[in-house]
């Protein structure tokens, strides 16, 4: 089915699908909106019916529109692995990478891995999304919408590869100047200490708090909850309370605040995840970057 349609009929249409309007799509792709209006009718000519249909203004995919929409992003995906493969080998640079990644992974772990990344490949443009969904961004991974997962809950389905790349731990993010002592702070003394954290469902630190001080007959001292990370940090700089964040983290985010472990210990695998089969030079780059990061922080581990 998909062998006889133009690859432009599928960009216009995941633009429409993406953006919500031919207007916002035609915008997003440098054509004018009769070009994208054009490229549509082409293609649900092809297909022999309507892929969307109007709504509040708005246009709202039929169901046919959403069966196509996964096999769509992955035709797209692998015509770009395939041309980005041959420009590798004439020896041409550029490409891009888009990589799904959990917030705790994103203002952190990520962070020197992007950095030589770009170092080592200047012209391939990068773009990360989060999501607290784990599942959300290996449904993303199977699309074809991301080339790279990372995530801290490893993807069951099948079609993928998932590699432990690294770990993540908890500490005691504390206001700037807070003297901590030489020892990991008990979680008990948590329970005296003023918290600010994200909602529950969002937070796998918060759950993992409330349990362990619920075996010592304890609850956390929530103040304030956050829908989303970014928050959090300024938060505890100003002197609203601590928060629990996961290690490595980002110097920049951290600003003056204060990084303690905690009694007892808790530690999560990172995964990276990508959809089986030849993966294009900027994927096969990234999987590279993230290797030297990671034989980084064992060898410092072990001094």
């Amino acid at each position: 089915m998909i062998s006889g349609m133009d690859r432009r009929q599928l960009e216009y249409f995941l633009a429409i699908v993406e953006s919500g309007g031919v207007t916002r799509a035609a915008h997003h792709l440098h054509v004018t909106q009769p070009t994208i209006s054009a490229g549509l009718r082409a293609l649900e000519k092809e297909l022999g019916g309507a892929l969307f249909e109007r709504a509040g203004g708005r246009l709202i995919l039929t169901p046919a529109g959403t069966a196509l929409v996964d096999p769509a992003r992955r035709v797209l995906r692998d015509f770009e692995a395939a041309s980005e493969t041959v420009d590798h080998v004439l020896g041409l640079r550029g490409g891009y990478l888009d990589i799904g990644a959990v917030p705790a992974l994103a203002v952190g772990w990520l962070t020197p891995v992007l950095a030589g990344y770009r170092q080592d490949h200047p012209d391939v443009s990068i773009r990360v999304f989060t999501d607290a969904d784990g599942r959300a961004i290996a449904d993303g991974v199977r699309s074809g919408r991301f080339q790279v997962g990372l995530t801290v809950d490893k993807p069951f389905d099948t079609g993928f590869t998932s590699t432990v790349v690294g770990e993540q731990r908890v500490r005691a993010l504390l206001p700037p100047g807070f003297r901590a002592p030489p020892e990991p702070i008990p979680v008990e003394e948590l329970a005296e200490m003023d918290l600010v954290t994200l909602y529950q469902g969002r937070s796998t630190s918060r759950r993992w708090l409330e349990a362990e001080l619920g075996k010592r007959g304890l609850s956390p001292r929530i103040r304030i909850e956050l829908g989303s990370v970014e928050g959090v940090a300024p938060l505890v700089a100003s002197g609203a309370g601590y928060a629990l964040w996961w290690t490595p983290m980002d110097p920049a985010t951290s600003g003056a605040c204060v990084l303690h472990p905690l009694n007892p210990d808790l530690r999560r695998p990172i995964y990276l995840t990508v959809r089986e089969g030849p993966a294009p030079p900027s994927t096969l780059a990234f999987l590279r970057a993230v290797h030297t990061v990671s034989e980084g922080a064992d060898s410092g581990g072990k001094g």
